[in-house]
């Protein structure tokens, strides 16, 4: 975690799912405290850190053998086809490129071992000329080879399988997301490895080196919801990011405009059960609005400051506003009517149409027993 405040709202949030779980809060049984504690040991088994950069297992080099006969001669787009393949097959969802956008890449990174910040630099910047691979100085600060400038982002969807979002904010919908980042790790690394294998760098990132959204959105994964978080057209909010930084030349997917912005201006369902009113129902906007928001970008800004603290009053990472989503469904063909008329429709009654066949459908509510979860027939 960056600072001392972050770190001790963490520990509190531990704090607070022992709590519930002693007390047998629905959602916090011992099946979801297993069900998150298993997922997060494989984690630390393979040394996997959902935050912190250049760990064992999102290594920023190998020493992996690039392939004898050198690196294969490939256009563009047929690398873009390989490399998709290749992170399907290693279990990703969804896989877009795109072009390094420098301005989504940290300014630094947390040391864990020095328990400080240092910089992070490219190697077109004035002293650091020399680099040609990611490396780490003795001062600690982190180099990139200018030549680095496609990324390789990855979808994994949490709850693949079944929908627990229902049940959040709950230890039970946790587990599920940390079984998504515990899907991602060796998709992640393995994907990397296949591309130094060609005889390219290649970085592996899950939420550390740069900011995992606006790098999925350049990549035509989705668009950002009023709830600041990733929206995929397939899968809504329920998936988690990761991304590889590369020097092998790569196609750009660009942005898509799937209509999920006009949507959201006229859905709000998110707004009203946000537990610290952190969503703000107003127009996007290039003012941030808490510390933690960025400057100079038109989005809908949310305050997660007032998120961190609701999430530990209610003992879970929270993802109510993920169940409230209108988005949030698991891919279906009966719900590709609407999704066709919001991309290719930006009325807003319309939009306002779909948003209350939803609620009368009884999507988003929690009615859930988390019991039901385990012993319903799948």
């Amino acid at each position: 975690m960056w600072d001392a405040r972050s770190k001790a709202e963490r520990d509190k949030l531990k704090v607070k799912q022992r709590e519930l779980t002693e007390k047998g809060r629905a959602g916090f049984e011992a099946t979801a405290w297993s069900l998150e504690a298993a997922t997060d040991s494989l984690l630390s088994l393979m040394d996997f850190s959902k935050n912190q950069s250049d760990k064992r297992a999102n290594a920023w080099q190998s020493e992996l053998e690039p392939s004898p006969t050198g690196r294969p001669e490939t256009s563009p787009e047929e690398a873009s086809q390989i490399v998709r393949r290749a992170a399907q097959m290693f279990g990703a969802d969804q896989v877009g490129f795109a072009e390094l956008d420098r301005r989504w890449v940290y300014s630094h990174y947390f040391d864990e071992e020095t328990k400080d910040a240092h910089p992070i630099k490219f190697s077109d910047e004035p002293g650091y000329e020399q680099y040609d691979q990611p490396i780490r100085l003795e001062d600690g600060t982190r180099v990139i080879p200018k030549e680095m400038k496609y990324v390789v982002v990855i979808l994994h969807e949490w709850g693949k399988d079944v929908d627990g979002t229902e049940y959040a904010p709950a230890l039970l919908t946790e587990g599920l997301s940390t079984l998504a980042y515990a899907r991602m790790a060796p998709t992640l690394w393995m994907t990397a490895e296949f591309i130094r294998g060609l005889g390219y760098n290649a970085i592996p990132a899950a939420n550390d080196t740069a900011l995992s959204i606006p790098l999925a959105v350049d990549a035509g994964l989705g668009q950002l919801g009023r709830h600041g978080l990733l929206i995929n057209p397939k899968v809504g909010s329920r998936c988690r990011i990761s991304k590889i930084f590369t020097d092998l030349p790569l196609e750009p997917v660009g942005a898509v405009d799937s209509g999920i912005t006009e949507f959201c201006n006229a859905c709000q369902k998110c707004v009203p059960k946000c537990g610290t009113k952190a969503i703000t129902t107003g127009e996007r906007s290039f003012e941030p609005l808490a510390r933690s928001n960025s400057t100079g970008v038109l989005s809908w800004k949310v305050d997660a400051e007032k998120c961190s603290t609701f999430q530990i009053r209610v003992g879970s990472t929270c993802s109510t506003c993920v169940r409230r989503c209108a988005w949030t469904k698991p891919p279906s063909r009966m719900y590709a009517i609407p999704r066709f008329f919001i991309r290719n429709f930006r009325w807003k009654w319309l939009n306002k149409t779909w948003v209350w066949l939803d609620d009368l459908a009884g999507h988003g509510k929690f009615d859930k027993k988390a019991d039901d979860f385990w012993l319903a027939d799948r």
